[in-house]
């Protein structure tokens, strides 16, 4: 009987600890081209959107980095067949002043789009990259840093 009790206390504990062992992921991404028909010489932007989870809003990129929280940042890798045209653009990004880093910030609930304009220089179109991000709960106050890639090509292969 001992063991038996034994037993189960062990594969409670177990799953209990899966529980907790959990990653969150508040903010999920899909990234794509503005425009389904591309030819060299158009001007078209790689569009970065996301779903936020419910009580969870994601730092955008447009606010002084020393306040504290982390701006998204984005990396792409030089390809011949485009060129970057300035930085990326947040869309409808809310302000408000944070007592807690002492100024104003940007950021994204519900959803989130972004925005990088490019020129098109050659065809096939390779866009690879990363980026960085940080997501905050409004209701318990954790913040989670996530990172993502994206890989476009036009046509596809």
């Amino acid at each position: 009987m001992n063991r038996k009790i034994t037993v189960l206390v062990s594969l409670m504990l177990m799953l209990s600890s899966l529980s907790f062992g959990q990653i969150l992921n508040p903010t999920k991404w899909k990234v794509e081209l503005s425009k389904k028909e591309i030819k060299v010489g158009d001007v078209i932007d790689v569009v970065f959107k996301a779903k936020i989870d419910k009580s969870w809003h994601l730092y955008s990129n447009d606010f002084d980095p020393d306040l504290g929280p982390i701006l998204i940042s984005f990396d792409f890798e030089a390809d011949a067949s485009y060129e970057r045209i300035g930085n990326v653009k947040p869309m409808n990004a809310k302000k408000h002043y944070d007592k807690i880093w002492e100024g104003e910030v940007s950021y994204f609930e519900n959803t989130a789009e972004l925005r990088q304009q490019i020129k098109v220089l050659s065809l096939p179109l390779k866009i690879v990259g990363t980026f960085d991000f940080q997501s905050c709960s409004d209701e318990s106050g954790q913040c989670v840093m996530g990172d993502d890639e994206f890989d476009l090509t036009y046509p596809k292969n």
